[in-house]
């Protein structure tokens, strides 16, 4: 039923369009109203569909009321009587929906149900219209539309919210190009493609906010229609996935340090059932063999044992020192006190400490430290670098070869030092896994002195605890330069 407001004061009229409510059995389900103070009454107090009102009353004239109902959005018909033509126009421009005239022999109210149809259906359309319009504004999704050219004609509030441009920054430019400054050329073209042949394209693209700042965004493109098929646009609707982007970024990253970290603690496990399981069943044979065959053994044999003895225990030491180290730097329980050290007071004792191991392999061990440089670092870390840099130099540099330790400034607030060696080199394919737990390489020496695997691991995580960093430059039969950095002391 559509509820409507009669407002008439003349019995006749109203008698008769009660007749044709009836005769034509309208859906109407109406009120009455006679005077200007009845219809605002009437109105305040209903909620009515429609309004039909005369214009002149016996207490004033419609004007006095139509501003309020048609405030409200309610259609108003105007009802005039010949000759007020300027009323019905002044009414128009008020907002009332259409007026009629009136007649002596009452046509004008078998119109008035046509009338009333369609404001009504104007009505609809226009909070329809009025809805879409609110729903495109207000949407927290970013929409662009285009003409058929695909220049932009309008923007929503939360593309300027999001990006900072308003309409006018994207004057003159069209929404393909609008894709073409922060996106490969291959995607641009693959939206112009998708959209020249009717269809939706969908995917992330990046684009520059006013104030410089890249943005990510979920796009979809789609062309627009009317109803004979003709394009009349195209509409871009996108939504802000920067910060999802950053999440799934740093689930990736956790995920590959979380794969590292597995990988680093199996390793570990690897080498203590391996590494250190093997030299203790070493010891325990040779031990059961001092204990149980002594005096069958000679003297020579028992020195024999006693050195191999020796030498397992000084290896599995020397491994389970670092696994220990590497352990507790994992787990930041290992102290870092960075101090001012003079770096060639840390390279004399080191030099002091190699020299019998140097000697027995007629080795050269020099040193061209720069004059007064200082470095700003953890002592036993930076202790620990050299002496396993300097070790290895050694164990892989053959008979009258030679080990040098190189260190001077090289910017204004780093000092690059050099541990270069004659020795044997590294292999192309090893170079990249020197430094990773997880591919840990233990390479005999040239006297084939054994070792942990673990020691340039633990070298990269000292020096990278002390702000430096390390690389490696080798060549198989011409020696290895291992190169790291270390901060200046101020």
């Amino acid at each position: 039923m559509i509820k409507l407001l009669y407002i008439e004061d003349d019995l006749v009229d109203q008698m008769a369009f009660k007749r044709l409510v009836r005769e034509q059995n309208l859906p109407y389900e109406m009120t009455l109203a006679n005077s200007v103070q009845s219809a605002r009454e009437k109105f305040r107090d209903g909620v009515f569909d429609i309004v039909i009102s005369d214009f002149l009353l016996g207490d004033g004239t419609s004007f006095e009321y139509l501003p309020e109902i048609i405030q409200t959005g309610t259609p108003v018909i105007l009802v005039t009587g010949t000759g007020d033509e300027d009323v019905a126009v002044k009414a128009i421009k008020m907002g009332a929906s259409d007026y009629v005239i009136k007649d002596v022999d009452f046509g004008h109210l078998k119109v008035l149900p046509l009338i009333v149809e369609s404001s009504l259906h104007n009505k609809r359309s226009d909070d329809k219209i009025k809805k879409l319009s609110m729903a495109v504004e207000q949407s927290p999704s970013m929409l662009l539309i285009t003409d058929k050219v695909g220049f932009i004609e309008y923007i929503n509030p939360r593309v300027t919210e999001i990006t900072g441009y308003v309409l006018s920054d994207f004057a003159g430019t069209d929404l393909f190009n609008h894709h073409a400054t922060h996106n490969s050329a291959e995607m641009v073209k693959e939206i112009t493609e998708t959209i020249a042949s009717g269809n939706k394209w969908q995917g992330n693209t990046c684009h520059a906010k006013k104030s410089g700042e890249l943005f990510w965004e979920l796009t979809t493109i789609s062309p627009i229609y009317d109803n004979e098929g003709h394009l009349k646009g195209y509409i871009k609707v996108a939504e802000d996935i920067t910060e999802k982007k950053k999440a799934e970024e740093a689930i990736r990253k956790y995920s590959e340090e979380l794969r590292e970290s597995n990988a680093s603690k199996d390793k570990m496990f690897s080498i203590i059932a391996h590494d250190l399981r093997t030299p203790f069943n070493g010891l325990l044979a040779f031990s059961d063999i001092l204990s149980n065959d002594y005096e069958s053994l000679s003297k020579d044999e028992v020195q024999e044992y006693i050195e191999v003895i020796r030498s397992l225990s000084r290896n599995t030491f020397n491994l389970l020192e670092k696994l220990l180290q590497w352990s507790r730097l994992q787990t930041g329980r290992m102290e870092f006190n960075p101090v001012k050290l003079s770096f060639q007071e840390q390279v004399e004792p080191i030099f002091g400490l190699l020299s019998a191991n140097a000697r027995g392999k007629s080795i050269e061990l020099t040193g061209n430290i720069e004059k007064g440089l200082t470095v700003l670092g953890d002592q036993n870390m930076v202790h620990a670098v050299i002496r396993n840099l300097a070790s290895n130099a050694i164990k892989f540099t053959p008979e009258n070869g030679s080990v040098t330790i190189t260190a001077h400034a090289v910017a204004a607030n780093m000092a690059e030092i050099i541990v270069s060696d004659t020795g044997v080199g590294i292999e192309p394919e090893n170079l990249k896994n020197l430094f990773r737990v997880e591919n840990q390489l233990s390479t005999k020496g040239t006297r084939g002195e054994t070792g942990t695997g673990l020691g340039l691991i633990l070298c990269k995580e000292f020096i990278e605890r002390n702000g430096g960093s390390i690389r490696v430059e080798s060549e198989p039969g011409k020696g290895s330069r291992f190169i790291f950095t270390l901060p200046l002391a101020g």
